[in-house]
């Protein structure tokens, strides 16, 4: 898994599933950062982090939905005014489960690490079909599921 995601055997976290994962991601992001009560996110993802977010949206955190094109193409304009001084995490996919619409993951991660705000892609869809090399990114945390690579 390392080799092929271009990351160290350290930095890989087994879990049971690709929704574990998602929610492992964003729930450390916002245990680290307690004072910050914002994520961002689109309004396509997939159930696991909808739900999710839906959930932490009743506890109080606020969550900005990033729109879509006609397309299925994220509004990059919106997805970087969202980013503010308040957002703990952002969670972008990097393919759509539905439309095959491969999200600009890279610059909205490099984006969210030039604000100090930690990035998470839910790449379920992506790990074994586009290259990714996260020792050339910016993202923090990506998602997986095995069962997607056979």
């Amino acid at each position: 898994m390392a080799h092929l995601l271009g990351a160290g055997e350290d930095e890989i976290i087994f879990t049971s599933c690709g929704t574990e994962s998602d929610n492992a991601a964003i729930r450390s992001a916002l245990q680290v950062q307690p004072e910050k009560r914002h994520i961002v996110t689109s309004r396509v993802e997939h159930p696991a982090i909808r739900s999710l977010v839906a959930t932490l949206a009743a506890q109080g955190y606020r969550v900005s939905e990033v729109p879509l094109d006609n397309l299925g193409r994220l509004d990059m304009a919106y997805y970087e005014k969202s980013l503010t001084t308040d957002t703990a995490i952002a969670s972008l996919m990097w393919a759509n489960n539905e439309t095959g619409v491969l999200f600009p993951v890279e610059e909205a991660a490099r984006q969210a690490s030039e604000r100090g705000i930690l990035f998470h892609t839910d790449a379920v869809q992506a790990v074994g079909k586009v290259p990714i090399d996260m020792s050339r990114n910016s993202i923090d945390m990506l998602s997986l599921s095995g069962y997607k690579l056979h």
